[in-house]
């Protein structure tokens, strides 16, 4: 194989490494890129195919078509959807001066082969359906059916499963900035994507030129750890967050008040939603919508799909707190078609090289506490960190001007924040239906500050694979 990239840019570009096939599938923007099954190795001629997609900007050829990769984190998340989904909102926080690219890491949605653990939907659907999930009360089931899973997964993807990791898709990544034609690594990566970031890093440091790494991963955590404790450090604390600042919001969060009675205090309304899921977890309420949709609200898939999932996302808190004021008083069917049980997936450096840390500095459920970003800045030298004062996971779960600036000021000129730089938000966890007061904002703000809005909307870092 020759490492070649043809139509991605239009031009025939090579390198002297390692071959590569590259084929077109969305567009003349959009591409497939074959990619050695082991880079590390030469023993075998197999390959994953790798979609590719990029979108254009306006002044690039000013800059020298750089290039930004994303990754919107997972590890299952599709970076091809990602971008067609939220180009037009990402290219207003980056500017015109970069093309935006992202891609499908190997094993994940597009890429082929894929990483799957069953034949079908209907099997995969079957398998969660009678999953067992009380940790306390079911671990050995637990452990032995994922045991099963894992030899299922094995015997399904065969040798190419060995091979679906963070160091081989690294070196994707390093194959695909070769076939651009493009000497330096720009780079924002999201929740796993920091991982993915940081050992391409490690692995190419003299590739690096500027790396946004946003929601920090422990590297250290994630390859030396069978559990990743420290995920959910802060996971109470957000929790009571979202009380506190509903207690705040009053009439504006529909918890303000609970069968017919306001809480006067955060502490007892967490104590109201506490009771309530400790009555739940005695006695589950029986939903019957219809013959074909009816089930169970559990506490389990209460707090698995309800509340875990709002402490991601801070712009689902309103919905939230109405699903489960509305379950509280009795109607059950928007709880039972958000969280119900029935089983549907929603879901080192040269000197040249500069990083900067984006965190969210009150973090939430499978999230990275803020002594993990400060262990990752330790890694890099002179690498800054930012701290945005938000709830949620990742600075894109909630809009800031401040955080947003700091990137662009740091992808296009190369300016780092001041040390130890924090950053408010511009938005309210509980908007009012009486509106705000008249915006002070430039045009170009208030531009920005709406594609930052659909893009915390959107939670494009919960995009989830299947296997």
């Amino acid at each position: 194989m020759s490492r070649c990239l043809s139509t991605l840019m239009g031009v025939q570009l090579c390198s002297g490494r390692t071959a590569v096939k590259l084929t077109t599938i969305l567009s003349n923007e959009g591409s497939r890129l074959d990619v050695p099954m082991d880079h590390f190795s030469q023993q075998s001629d197999k390959a994953f195919s790798i979609p590719i997609m990029r979108m254009l900007a306006k002044n690039a050829s000013a800059t020298g078509d750089r290039h930004v990769f994303l990754n919107p984190g997972g590890p299952g998340a599709s970076g091809v959807g990602f971008l067609r989904g939220s180009a037009s909102d990402l290219n207003k926080l980056i500017g015109e001066d970069f093309h935006l690219l992202s891609f499908d890491p190997r094993g994940v949605s597009g890429s082929v082969p894929k990483a799957i653990c069953y034949a079908s939907n209907a099997e995969r659907t079957a398998a969660f359906a009678s999953n067992p999930w009380d940790l306390q009360f079911q671990a050995g089931e637990m452990y032995t059916r994922a045991e099963n899973k894992a030899n299922a997964c094995k015997d399904m993807m065969g040798e190419y499963g060995r091979y679906i990791n963070t160091p081989q898709r690294a070196a994707d990544m390093d194959l695909i900035l070769d076939a651009i034609g493009q000497q330096k690594m720009f780079y924002w990566g999201l929740s796993y994507g920091t991982t993915l970031g940081q050992t391409y890093a490690q692995i190419f440091p003299e590739r690096v030129s500027r790396m946004v790494l946003d929601g920090i991963n422990d590297l250290d955590e994630w390859y030396n750890s069978f559990l990743f404790e420290e995920y959910l450090t802060d996971t109470d604390k957000i929790f009571t967050g979202f009380v506190e600042e509903c207690f705040k919001a009053k009439e504006a969060c529909p918890l303000h008040s609970i069968k017919g009675e306001q809480s006067r205090s955060p502490s007892q309304l967490q104590s109201h939603i506490v009771s309530f899921l400790r009555e739940l977890e005695e006695e589950p309420i029986p939903v019957y919508l219809n013959s074909t949709s009816y089930g169970a609200i559990t506490r389990r898939s209460l707090v698995r799909n309800g509340i875990l999932f709002a402490l991601y996302k801070p712009s689902t808190w309103s919905a939230f707190a109405h699903n489960l004021v509305e379950l509280i008083n009795g109607n059950t069917t928007p709880a039972y078609n958000a969280y119900s049980e029935s089983w549907v997936l929603k879901y080192l450096v040269d000197d040249s090289t500069t990083f900067i840390g984006l965190n969210d500095n009150r973090k939430s459920g499978k999230d990275a506490p803020v002594h993990e970003a400060k262990k990752a800045q330790n890694s890099f030298e002179g690498a800054r960190l930012v701290q945005q004062t938000s709830y949620g996971h990742c600075t894109l779960s909630m809009p800031s001007l401040c955080t947003v600036g700091h990137l662009r000021r740091y992808l296009n000129e190369g300016v780092l924040p001041e040390p130890e730089a924090t950053c408010g938000i511009d938005a309210d966890y509980f908007p009012s239906a009486r509106g705000s007061a008249v915006s002070t904002l430039s045009v170009e703000e208030e531009d920005l500050l709406g594609s930052l809005h659909e893009l915390a909307t959107k939670g494009v870092f919960l995009i989830k694979g299947q296997v």
